[in-house]
């Protein structure tokens, strides 16, 4: 009879050790799907950066051309400030759509 209960034992070890090990997998099976997701991710989100980039140097490239043409004499100092505060305006949209 002590046999029966030692075996009893042991299978019910076997058991809870099968669910550990089934719950250990399905967690681990969840982690890699979702690195697997991050790294698409990340992927994206650095080719879409090199794009911005890229971008960045052409606009860059084409203020130092036009700047040759742009005679900054013609406006006063009041309006070079509003011009200032609305091109800051628009890089703080810029950044903060780039953001989210």
């Amino acid at each position: 009879m002590a046999e029966l209960t030692t075996y009893d034992f042991f299978m019910d070890e076997l058991l809870d050790l099968e669910k550990s090990v089934y719950r250990l997998v399905q967690g681990d099976e969840e982690i890699s799907a979702e690195k697997e997701s991050l790294i698409k991710e990340l992927r994206s989100l650095k080719d879409e950066n090199e794009i911005l980039r890229i971008k960045l140097e052409e606009a860059e490239r084409k203020v130092d051309n036009s700047s040759e043409y742009f005679d900054s004499s013609l406006f006063n100092s009041e309006d070079k400030e509003v011009v200032k505060e609305k091109i800051d305006e628009l890089i703080n949209k810029i950044d903060n759509h780039l953001r989210s």
